[in-house]
């Protein structure tokens, strides 16, 4: 005799919530139908209407709200909902895409409705709105300085189109030598004598070599990309000192986690946009602001660091575990599997700033003479070296939640406790091979 057991069910998670489908002219909302007559409606996005969907849901009793992450346009709905007292998820499209394949803007509002209410659909992680705009801030400046390496690159082609070889002289062609050459130019310098005496003199290339380097066509419509080049930099200059000034006044602004002095540097915290001073400055309201020093972990740099707190904040109480910081970093292996077999296809693409920035650090670690350079190192002889950086991203991860929600700080072991762990790791794997043949290892006299 077959038992019949009863008919297995969602559940109701969210009772009362509502579903936004994001466009860049309208917003379709989608209630319980229970709770109105009218359960779908549309807003456009003008600000006075976005505070009309805000009114209207407040009337509904609604308390959670999702809605996709479409370009930026989800940006000042969010902005409103979430001052308002909302409890605002902001999904990913893949998760809300229609089983049956029908589409239109009523039906998706209604579909993410359905999936909030039973609790299938997971918020992206937000930070804090002050750290928000500290995000902006850096984002930007970032932004900023990747217009001036290509600027940089313009000037390499209009040097090398008048067969000035001064890239191979110098290693960076806007440093003190390269940049002092270049001006000259500009300013209508054209003697390789002349300007090769603007060298500086910890230049590893002699005077002799650097003026052979100097000799070209100087036509005129080069010249003239040349000076725009370097005026868009100098310009650009000037933008990237404004956002390290809006920078530290966002950073005032954060709540302070630690009143202690941040401790000595255990590298020199350089930059070429900034002063000893003001890296220095930097490095205090960082560690006030994230409770920990980060900079104490090898590799990561002052920058790395406030990419971290511009992107993470020191609140990390929305990941569990640091399995699920690292998997939201994406450094974890992927698991597009099935049946014990990875599946086909190329994986989704995920770009976090938080995790290229890692990714950086742990590329540099190869240089590195500290307990983790000696491990990447040991990666690097046994595994290709996008495995090997994606495996010390991971360590460094762990490290970062440990500081961030148990306060503890870094404490460097050395190379010499990793050859000993290393030795010791290599000691039992001959004595398991020993043991096969039925063999014991005996040390020597």
């Amino acid at each position: 005799m077959v038992r019949k057991t009863k008919k297995q069910r969602l559940t109701i998670v969210h009772p009362c919530c509502a579903g936004i489908d994001i466009g860049s002219r309208e917003r379709w909302v989608a209630v319980d139908p229970e709770r109105c007559d009218q359960p779908v409606r549309c807003f456009t996005t003008f600000t006075e209407e976005l505070y009309r969907l805000a009114d209207w849901l407040k009337s509904m009793e609604v308390e959670v709200v999702a809605m996709e992450s479409t370009g930026v346009y989800w940006i000042p709905l969010y902005e409103v909902l979430d001052a308002r007292g909302f409890d605002v998820h902001l999904v990913n499209s893949r998760a809300t895409r229609q089983v049956s394949g029908r589409k239109s803007d009523v039906l998706d509002c209604q579909w993410i409705w359905q999936l909030m209410s039973h609790g299938l659909l997971k918020g992206a992680f937000r930070p804090a709105d002050a750290v928000c705009t500290l995000r902006s801030f850096v984002r930007q400046r970032a932004g900023k300085v990747q217009e001036q390496s290509r600027c940089i690159a313009h000037m390499q082609k209009a040097l090398t189109q008048m067969n000035i070889q001064l890239d191979n002289v110098v290693s960076n062609l806007m440093g003190k030598s390269g940049a002092a050459i270049l001006r000259a130019i500009v300013t209508g310098e054209r003697d390789p004598q002349q300007l090769a005496k603007l060298r500086d003199r910890r230049l590893r290339a002699d005077e002799a070599t650097v003026a052979r380097s100097l000799h070209g066509n100087w036509r005129e419509e080069h010249l003239f990309a040349l000076t725009q080049a370097l005026s868009h930099y100098d310009f650009l200059n000037e933008q990237i000192r404004a956002c390290d000034q809006q920078i530290s006044q966002a950073l005032a602004t954060l709540p302070k986690l630690s009143e202690a002095e941040a401790p000595k540097p255990v590298k020199p915290l350089r930059n070429p946009h900034r002063t000893a001073a003001q890296q220095n400055d930097l490095h205090q309201a960082l560690h006030a602001i994230m409770g920990a020093d980060l900079c104490a972990i090898p590799t990561l740099g002052i920058d790395t660091v406030l990419v971290l707190a511009a992107e993470i904040g020191p609140d990390l109480s929305r990941f569990p575990t640091e399995g699920h910081f690292c998997s939201w970093l994406a450094v974890t292996p992927p698991t597009h599997i099935s049946g014990g077999k990875p599946l086909p296809g190329r994986k989704p693409k995920v770009f976090n700033r938080a995790g290229q920035a890692l990714r950086q650090a742990a590329a540099n670690a190869r240089r590195s003479d500290s307990y983790i350079g000696a491990c990447h190192r040991s990666r690097l002889a046994r595994m290709d070296s996008a495995k090997a950086i994606k495996a010390t991203t991971h360590q460094l991860s762990r490290l970062i939640y440990a500081m961030l929600t148990k306060g503890q700080p870094y404490v460097e072991k050395g190379i010499e406790a990793y050859e000993a762990l290393s030795k010791d790791r290599q000691l039992r794997a001959l004595q398991r091979k020993a043991s096969k043949f039925g063999l014991t290892l005996a040390e020597a006299a």
